[in-house]
């Protein structure tokens, strides 16, 4: 198997080259495609408790764009020639552990808008968007094609409704990895 070796360093947004052992092409693509699926059903999840129409149709929106992720990552596998990027058993194991912590801050009673509006933020700009990021790249396909058609819904209705800080610094921090991606991209260029 070619591609990169990667594993959980010392800060949750970071990885670095590792030798530890690397997680079978299946299980890189099975939990990508369980993520993205898992995802959607959340949102769905949000939409049926929406409060109003602008929320309802949100989170229609974020549900139909990770189920297409998904469809993206079944087609990938199902390449011929297409090479599963290298990603080791503990990188893959903390994303798991990452997004479902993530998830399970949904499981909070009375679960109102603005933490609803928090967790989609949260999880949008999680390890789950890195991982899906790599498998794409290493099919061809760019991974920030889309993505500002994708997130513009949630960042359109997070700024009207001024929404609480816990939204706005997943927010931050997201515009921050974007950054710091496109700069590693910039630097890995011939």
């Amino acid at each position: 198997m070619t591609g990169v070796m990667v594993c959980r360093a010392k800060t949750r947004n970071s990885y670095a080259m590792n030798s530890a052992p690397a997680a079978t092409p299946e299980q890189v693509m099975g939990t990508c495609l369980r993520l993205e699926l898992e995802a959607s059903a959340l949102y769905r999840r949000f939409q049926a408790v929406a409060p109003d129409a602008e929320l309802s149709d949100l989170w229609e929106t974020m549900a139909q764009a990770e189920l297409h992720h998904a469809h993206m990552i079944d087609q990938l596998a199902s390449r011929r020639g297409f090479t599963v990027p290298a990603i080791s058993r503990e990188a893959l194991a903390a994303i798991v552990e990452r997004i479902d912590a993530i998830r399970r801050e949904a499981d909070a009673p009375d679960l109102g808008s603005d933490r609803m509006l928090s967790i989609t933020a949260a999880l949008e700009f999680s390890e789950m968007d890195d991982l899906f990021g790599a498998i794409c790249q290493a099919g061809g396909v760019d991974p920030d094609a889309g993505r500002a058609d994708h997130l513009a819904p949630l960042m359109n209705v997070v700024l009207a409704r001024e929404s609480e800080s816990g939204v706005l610094r997943h927010l931050l921090a997201a515009m921050i990895r974007l950054r710091r991606r496109a700069e590693t991209a910039n630097a890995l260029r011939p």
